[in-house]
């Protein structure tokens, strides 16, 4: 929108020959010139406009997109968080399980020993020993990726040993009380790329405005000043000339070997897909919310079946051992129960953490991951 205003100078010193006059005679001549320069576009039918609104919304289109890697990067960050503390409750499950059936097969033994019982509960207990240590072997590797992964999250060195705090999330149900059209409106308007494909969306009509007005012409303004100082030795001649101008120019394209043409069919083409692009990521958002919400749902179920499972699951595994202590119930339902017992604390475990991380997904589907929900989330 501001003119643009440009300088030169130029300083000469020539010496020439002039056989006309003299052979012999040298011409020595020294030149100063000088030109002063402003142009301003004073109309162009919008084309100028259009390239503003095109930098304007690659600029809001980059904010979006910053916005949106934020939330991205706090999702996958929360997710190793929960999914680490899950790895290492498990770990304890595990290691507990493994004491437990340290203690059955030490039971066994000495019921063996004093003819109570068959060598074939020893080797069963045994080997339900040595299977749960291999599980806790596996778990510690499992605890030791998941802190490597979030290390790496934090820009830290994976092999970093991360001590986490335990920390459990808040599942009261303020986002089920919504309905699930509810959570789609607000993920429209809050979902930062959306709004940079929205952004992008403009991007590409404002280009189909700017390649339209290539077929209209331009309105300039212009002013300039030029003088040239010439001190010439032959005839003692010293001339001074200067100039000046004023004036508007219009400058119509007749022909342009089908550019302008080319242009704006591309432009219109870009466009379109543009408008595309963003309606599949409106029916995509559409349905990642629908998914969140029953995902969300189902969670809360399961972590009260999870809990209840595993609550009848210890009470299963206290009277089957209680059972066989006292000689009326067989190993093998021991075995059964601390089976049982191991699946439910596991399915707990995972229930739980797994209701955090769809509650933490949900909000991101919906645009509303953000430090205040953060902090709600405690």
């Amino acid at each position: 929108y501001y003119p643009q205003i440009s300088a030169s100078a130029n300083y000469q010193d020539s010496k020439n020959t002039d056989f006309t006059v003299d052979p012999n005679a040298e011409i020595n001549g020294k030149e100063l010139s000088g030109t002063l320069s402003l142009n301003w576009l004073l109309y162009d039918f919008g084309k100028r406009e259009a390239q503003v609104e095109q930098t304007y919304q690659a600029m809001n289109s980059s904010n979006f997109k910053y916005n949106d890697t934020l939330q991205t990067v706090a999702y996958n960050v929360i997710s190793a968080y929960y999914n680490t503390l899950s790895a290492i409750e498990e770990l304890a499950a595990v290691k507990a399980d493994e004491e437990a059936s340290k203690k059955s097969f030490e039971l066994a033994f000495k019921k063996f020993e004093l003819g109570m019982s068959s060598k074939a509960d020893t080797l069963q207990t045994e080997t339900t020993y040595i299977q749960r240590q291999l599980e806790t072997t596996k778990q510690e590797q499992t605890v030791i990726e998941s802190k490597a992964k979030l290390a790496k999250l934090l820009g830290l060195p994976p092999s970093m040993d991360i001590k986490l705090v335990s920390s459990y999330a808040n599942t009261s149900d303020e986002l089920l009380s919504k309905k699930v059209e509810d959570i789609i409106d607000i993920a429209m308007k809050k979902r930062p790329d959306l709004a940079a494909k929205v952004a992008d969306v403009k991007a590409s009509y404002a280009k189909v405005r700017q390649a339209s007005a290539t077929y209209f012409p331009t309105i300039s303004g212009f002013a300039s000043k030029s003088w040239i100082d010439e001190d010439a030795e032959i005839d003692n001649v010293k001339k001074d000339r200067e100039s000046r101008s004023i004036g508007v120019k219009i400058s119509l394209p007749i022909f342009t070997g089908f550019e302008n043409t080319y242009s704006l069919r591309n432009a219109k083409f870009s466009y379109a897909a543009e408008k595309e692009a963003l309606q599949q990521l409106e029916q995509e958002i559409e349905l990642s919310v629908v998914n969140a919400y029953n995902s969300y749902k189902t969670s809360i179920k399961s972590l009260t079946l999870a809990t209840k499972m595993l609550e009848s699951a210890i009470e299963n595994e206290q009277v089957a051992l209680g059972s066989y202590k006292a000689g009326k119930g067989d190993i093998i339902s021991l075995m059964e129960a601390q089976s049982k017992l191991v699946s439910a604390r596991k399915a707990y475990i995972s229930a739980q953490y797994g209701l955090y991380t769809s509650k933490v997904a949900l909000l991101k589907t919906a645009g509303e991951l953000n430090l205040k929900n953060l902090g709600t989330l405690q």
